[in-house]
């Protein structure tokens, strides 16, 4: 079954030129798990130690708010979640569950940093992707505060 995730891995764009040998590292280093819908795989608030890349299926990003379930986002295959909050060392920001069944990597905060440490391409890419994220999420509170401010006046 690894043998089939490792050449899905290298179709995701995040993985891009990686070999089926390079994907069959990134699986070493971490747990395939599989999920079904509505299993919940991050808690917000809770201490993040491990990060997930999303294989198959898809993800619900949420958060409830005065007894309110907002959705974030969804993540798909190639997705990975949690990268922030372990590398800053700070509580989850969302929760996450599966919306269907789905497959995870999943890679503990250690082996995930040494993945990072022995690549400096991923590196440079899992970076990348975090900040456009980020700066996704700024321009979308920004746009809402721009929203806000013109329905109230």
């Amino acid at each position: 079954m690894n043998e089939q995730y490792a050449e899905l891995i290298t179709t995701f764009p995040l993985f891009k030129g990686f070999t089926a040998n390079g994907a069959k590292r990134l699986l070493a280093a971490g747990q395939v798990k599989e999920q079904s819908t509505a299993d919940v795989l991050l808690k917000e608030g809770d201490k993040a130690d491990f990060v997930l890349l999303v294989l198959t299926g898809a993800l619900e990003v949420f958060v409830e708010r005065e007894s309110q379930h907002l959705v974030l986002t969804e993540a798909g295959p190639g997705t990975i979640l949690g990268e922030l909050a372990v590398l800053c060392g700070i509580p989850r920001s969302a929760s996450v569950k599966a919306k269907e069944k789905a497959v995870v990597l999943e890679w503990s905060d250690e082996a995930f940093r040494t993945l990072l440490l022995r690549d400096p391409s991923l590196s440079q890419r899992i970076f990348r992707e975090a900040l456009r994220t980020l700066i996704d999420k700024e321009r979308s509170l920004i746009d809402s505060l721009i929203k806000a401010e013109g329905a109230s006046t």
